[in-house]
């Protein structure tokens, strides 16, 4: 399907030929890992800045990344609730998180809790879709997801916004950032909290009850950089949230009656990271980056005693990462050669004792950009060393082809993989120590368009993912009924994503489309299947004006129909969701911004039997000198 659909690709993207695309900011860093001119960028990459942040007027990370093309998400029922994120219709744990550059996570769900992360304190998110375990290790089956923090400013610029929205939201944050040519620094505070929504809305759910539950979030951020000279700069950043939120469950008595549905079921939460580092010009062509890192992602949950004592019982599992690395760039006359080391160190810690608690994994990584006239290619391969799996070895090779200022064409092809989690190979009485890593082969063309008003991308992808962990039966003489995670599952990914954004002096207008084929290949009843969570149609249109001091926009996200089961019994039905903004720059230092999402009040289900937002709407003031 990849190769017969790449025709297609040409053909759409002329249609668009005669208008240009909302630009990229000048440098993106994730696609190789090293600073480029986003024109010369081969990865298929989305860059969400900070006005775009602002405009958006989501209310979570998820929210926003939910509206961005490639990606799909579910929910456990609101704000601050689990969240699951799927690009190119990979899972989560095949998506790598990095705050500013290092790895957040947990090691023994598996994925990130981007839920916890606010969007107050982010300066601009950079989406990588495809494999990038060439560069990044474990985890980059799907994508990359790189979070970067606010930097500090020439100046001095104190910022304060209060929003207060449906269900009781109020989110609020205040700032301050400068410095001189030498010296940035920024330090920022935010709070938010809400009344929210009933997580779980279908009565007859064993969990049901009827209330809400909300959801509070604080966070603070720093970053400072020093110029020490032309040839050496260090810097340090750190971004930690406290969160708190309840859910609905239920406690089963001695008959396995659910029961204790009315005791406040709850979780906190601290999430983060920070790390220190320097980057140094070590030879006219020689450049260094060593950095040191460190994450934590915490979750506290309380639940009854027992279904009549409903007497706190806390349980706590804790993940953290510290990083390594030395990354060198080497310019010369044949393109960017690229040297890179890192040691990661993960520990799981808690109320579960794990047989192993901790990993170490040491990995090399080679790159290469060049670029000669209107061909450029990019290589990547990186070999990783894991304490408790074995050693894994990846690689990646693009090629792009420039033919004219504004059309490019292209292919790529990577390997990637995924290490087990703790839970996975060391849970007690159900861990598999014997498990094999997961991996993929992806392959993918594109052909993109970059006009002066208008810009138009279509890719085409298949990702085969082979080794995947599901539970199997593995029956002993004591315990015939016995389960544990195998290697036995095998999926496939393959589809096509078309961007399209135009901009003429006050207008803005654009498209995103995604077909998603996702099935399950494994050799069981499930065989041929389409894969739980994942839409086969989706995409947003918007719409906006700029006139003044005002900025309107309207846009309409939707999905077709989805399954919430492996076995495609329970379907969960398409739905299109419109959200309408407006923003007033008052004076030079007051803005205010309106936003009202899912104008019709269309009631929708991403997980069977949980809440969404119905209509809802949020009202912010800022002031920033």
């Amino acid at each position: 399907m990849l190769f017969r659909i790449a025709p297609l690709s040409l053909l759409i993207a002329s249609i668009c030929a005669q208008a240009e695309t909302i630009q990229l900011p000048a440098v993106v860093t994730t696609a190789a890992r090293l600073p480029q001119a986003a024109k010369e960028v081969i990865g298929d990459v989305t860059v969400i800045d900070q006005k775009a942040i602002e405009t958006a007027g989501a209310i979570s990370l998820p929210e926003l990344l939910a509206r961005q093309p490639g990606v799909q998400i579910s929910s456990n029922g609101g704000a601050g609730k689990s969240s699951s994120i799927f690009i190119r219709g990979n899972s989560s744990k095949h998506t790598l998180v990095l705050i500013d550059g290092i790895r957040f996570g947990s090691a023994t769900s598996g994925s990130a809790a981007l839920q916890h992360i606010p969007l107050a304190q982010i300066d601009r998110i950079e989406i990588l879709r495809g494999p990038a375990a060439s560069m990044y290790g474990s985890d980059a089956i799907g994508g990359v997801i790189q979070i970067f923090t606010k930097p500090g400013q020439k100046g001095f610029h104190p910022s304060i916004e209060i929003g207060y929205g449906s269900n009781n939201t109020v989110d609020a944050n205040a700032g301050i950032s400068g410095g001189n040519e030498d010296t940035r620094y920024t330090l920022s505070v935010a709070h938010f909290k809400t009344e929210g929504i009933n997580a779980i809305t279908n009565r007859q759910n064993s969990s049901f009850y009827d209330d809400n539950d909300g959801y509070e979030n604080n966070s603070v951020a720093l970053s400072v950089r020093h110029k020490i000279n032309e040839e050496n700069e260090l810097g340090a950043s750190l971004l930690q949230a406290w969160g708190k939120n309840q859910y609905d469950s239920s406690v089963s008595d001695a008959n396995d009656r659910p029961l204790a549905q009315s005791y406040d079921y709850r979780e906190e939460s601290k999430n983060g990271s920070a790390n220190i580092w320097t980057k140094n010009q070590l030879m006219p062509n020689w450049s260094s980056m060593l950095k040191f890192g460190y994450s934590i992602d915490e979750n506290k949950n309380f639940t009854p005693k027992a279904f009549n004592d409903y007497t706190d019982k806390t349980s706590k599992i804790q993940t953290t990462q510290t990083q390594w690395s030395w990354m060198n760039d080497f310019d010369t006359r044949a393109g960017t050669f690229q040297l890179g080391a890192e040691t990661l160190e993960q520990k799981v810690s808690g109320d579960q004792k794990y047989d192993q608690d901790q990993r170490r994994i040491n990995s090399l990584q080679a790159g290469y950009l060049g670029r000669f006239n209107i061909f450029s290619m990019q290589f990547n391969a990186r070999s990783d060393d894991n304490s408790l799996s074995g050693r894994k070895n990846t690689g990646s090779a693009a090629f792009s082809l420039e033919l004219s200022d504004a059309w490019q064409v292209g292919t790529s092809f990577g390997t990637a993989f995924k290490a087990p989690t703790f839970n996975d190979l060391y849970w007690p009485n159900s861990g598999n120590p014997n498990l094999l890593p997961e991996q993929s082969i992806n392959k993918e063309m594109f052909v993109r368009f970059n006009g002066k008003e208008l810009s138009s991308s279509l890719t085409v992808y298949k990702n085969r993912v082979s080794n995947l962990i599901q539970w199997a039966s593995a029956p002993t003489l004591t315990n015939p009924d016995r389960r544990i995670p195998s290697n036995v599952a095998l999926a496939e990914m393959q589809g096509v994503t078309l961007t399209t954004d135009w901009k003429a002096n006050e207008m803005q207008a654009g498209l995103s489309y995604d077909y998603l084929k996702g099935s399950d290949e494994s050799n069981g009843a499930n065989k041929g299947n389409e894969l739980a969570h994942r839409a086969k149609y989706s995409g947003q249109v918007y719409a906006g004006i700029t006139l003044d001091a005002w900025t309107l926009r309207a846009e309409v996200q939707a999905q077709s129909k989805r399954f919430d089961d492996a076995a495609n019994k329970k379907e969960l039905a398409g739905y299109a969701l419109t959200n309408l903004s407006a923003s007033w720059k008052i004076n030079p230092t007051w803005s205010m911004q309106a936003r009202i999402n899912n104008v019709f009040d269309t009631k929708y289900e991403l997980i069977k039997d949980y809440g969404t937002l119905g209509r809802n709407a949020m009202l912010n003031l800022r002031w920033q000198h």
